[in-house]
């Protein structure tokens, strides 16, 4: 499995094309079971996203975890060095911006989507970047898995230097200039109203508990 804190760059320097991933979102969404529901946990790398989706999936009965990370970065690693992209671009491209982030995202949702079933609660973990402020992504999400239900929580980065330590402790790239890049491009950006905004500037409990409050 490839360690996703070590995944190829790019991203701060490229231009983003949320389009295609939109659309391919919308396309794989499935309903789900009316007990069931899809917590998507968005935000930043290096945030906590993935340490607190395995906190809840430890403490929630019936719940089912997804990392798109997990799932996909060898095959975005794979498909640049196809097209003789260095990892350190392999973010970055319109190349993947058109045509491989749709697939990563579209295909995390859709195992997603075909484990919402009976009581379950499925937690999809992904950056989401600048889809996290797509009104019609999150609406026509929520509608098209209905009967079950949609939450979308937004891990907030901490103070940067904070955001920067937990970055170098995970082993992911965190040197200057490239980080402040990285905080600029990812710090701020729009977040959909209907999701539940949550400061991770704590230690790791108190971001759990957070969650699991945002999430009843």
């Amino acid at each position: 499995m490839t360690n996703a804190a070590h995944l190829g760059g790019g991203y701060a320097e490229s231009t983003p094309d949320p389009g295609p991933t939109i659309a391919a979102l919308l396309q794989a969404a499935r309903p789900g079971s009316p007990s069931s529901r899809l917590v998507v946990v968005g935000g930043p790398p290096g945030v906590g996203k993935t340490a607190v989706a395995r906190a809840i999936l430890a403490l929630c009965p019936n719940t089912f975890l997804l990392d798109k990370d997990q799932t996909a970065s060898g095959f975005i690693l794979d498909a640049a060095a196809l097209r003789g992209d260095a990892p350190a671009a392999a973010y970055g491209t319109p190349h993947y911006w058109q045509k491989l982030r749709p697939l990563e995202y579209a295909s995390a949702l859709s195992a997603a989507c075909a484990n919402l079933v009976g009581t379950r609660q499925v937690l999809l973990v992904g950056g989401f970047g600048p889809e996290l402020g797509a009104d019609d992504l999150w609406e026509g999400l929520a509608a098209n898995i209905a009967p079950a239900a949609l939450r979308v929580l937004h891990l907030n980065p901490p103070p940067l230097e904070i955001w920067r330590a937990r970055m170098v402790s995970r082993g992911s790239r965190a040197d200057a200039p490239y980080f402040a890049r990285l905080a600029r491009a990812l710090g701020n950006l729009p977040v959909w109203a209907g999701a539940v905004c949550i400061s991770t500037n704590g230690p790791l409990h108190s971001v759990v508990q957070r969650a699991l409050n945002a999430l009843g």
